[in-house]
This record gives structure tokens, C-alpha cells and sequence, in this order.
């Protein structure tokens, strides 16, 4: 009978487990795959959320066009600072109810009293603040909702200022997304001509927004 000695058990012991270079080794691996996976699966739903934003743009887009071709032009919403979340949502909440014709906007719409029209917009389609009325009966001009993006933020409409829209020398209206980040600098864009300058979309701020048709 072979009795082992204290040296040989230490040795086989030490073949059999794990050092702490080899553990520390093993986690790191771990680490590094896992964060691979997290990127891919930011990257994936990142892109997922940009092509919904481009996807509810163009609904919206779609509505303006219907609601010009009925009324004559888009819906007059002037927005001072495109950086200001109040504005917007202000601007993005206007824009909602008179595309589902509960709000008049001056210079589109004939008529001194402004009744109850047509929809020209699917809101089933789009993101909201809120939760839309379920029977057209409960929808009034008092509900407070407006479009959001995929990241929570009121998408950015204007279009001429209701009180001096012959400034506005834009061939049609700005409607866009501020993308991830949420931010929108008014550096670059003149609110009241519709204007864009490249400087506006080279800044921090504006190089992740997503406009309409892009």
C-alpha cells in the first residue's frame, strides 16, 4: 500500500484547481464578451428606434400634406427656441390637434368659428405622451398630448408665425426628431424665415437629429 505524502497531496491539489492569475484571467474574458453583446444589442436597438422615429416622421408628414391639400397650406405653429422643451411640446401638441381637427390655425382654415373636422391623422400609428381617448367623443381641445419619438421627446414642428408669417421663406415646414440625446441647438436656425444653415446640423447638439425624408 502507497501512502502519499504531505508534498505530493499539495501538488495534486494545485493541478486540480484554479489559480488566481487563471480566475482573474477567466473574468476577464466574461467581461470583455459581455460587453461585446451589450454593445450589439445598444447598436441593434438604436437603429430600431431610428427607423421608428423616420417611420412615425412620415406619418406625420403624410397628414400635413393631407390636411394642405384640404385646407390650402400646413398648419401655421411658430416655435422660438427649438432647444426649449416647453416650446416644443407646446408646438408638437398644436400640431397634434389640428391635424385631428379640433384646433383651427390661423391663415389655413375658412371661417371665423372653427367646428369639429375631419381627421387627417392615424394616431395608432405614432408614439404619444398620453393615452389617446378611446371613442372620438371624449377627445376635446383640453386634452393636453402631443407626438413623441422613440426616446420620450416631442418631435419639432413650425411652420410660419401666425403673426407674421410672410418672414417665412422656407419651402415648406420643419418637422424633426432630436434623436437619442434629446438636445437642439438653435444656433444656426432662424425660426422665423425657416432657414438651416449646415453650421446648425454640424453642432454636438443637432448631429444625431433625425428629419423628415432622410
Amino acid at each position: 500500500m502507497q501512502i502519499s505524502t504531505p508534498s505530493k497531496i499539495s501538488r495534486v491539489a494545485r493541478r486540480r484547481g484554479f489559480t488566481l492569475i487563471e480566475l482573474l484571467m477567466v473574468i476577464a474574458v466574461i467581461l470583455i464578451l459581455a460587453g461585446i453583446t451589450f454593445g450589439i444589442s445598444r447598436g441593434v436597438q438604436n437603429a430600431q428606434a431610428r427607423a421608428k422615429a423616420k417611420a412615425e416622421l412620415a406619418t406625420i408628414s403624410q397628414a400635413l400634406e393631407q390636411f394642405k391639400s384640404r385646407y390650402g397650406d400646413y398648419p401655421w405653429i411658430s416655435v422660438g427656441d427649438v432647444s426649449s422643451d416647453s416650446q416644443t411640446k407646446d408646438a408638437a401638441h398644436g400640431v397634434l390637434k389640428t391635424l385631428v381637427g379640433w384646433q383651427s390655425v390661423t391663415g389655413t382654415q375658412v371661417g371665423e368659428e372653427f367646428k369639429k373636422q375631419q381627421s387627417t391623422l392615424d394616431v395608432s400609428k405614432l408614439s404619444l405622451s398620453g393615452d389617446w381617448p378611446e371613442s372620438d367623443s371624449e377627445v376635446s381641445p383640453t386634452i393636453d398630448i402631443y407626438f413623441i419619438d422613440p426616446w420620450g421627446n416631442p418631435y419639432v414642428y413650425m411652420y410660419k408665425d401666425p403673426d407674421n408669417d410672410s418672414n417665412w421663406e422656407r419651402f415648406g415646414y420643419i418637422l424633426f426628431s432630436k434623436g437619442p440625446d434629446g438636445r437642439a441647438s438653435s444656433t444656426g436656425i432662424t425660426e422665423s424665415e425657416g432657414e438651416i444653415t449646415a453650421e446648425f446640423r454640424d453642432q454636438d447638439e443637432n448631429i444625431d437629429n433625425i428629419f423628415v425624408g432622410e
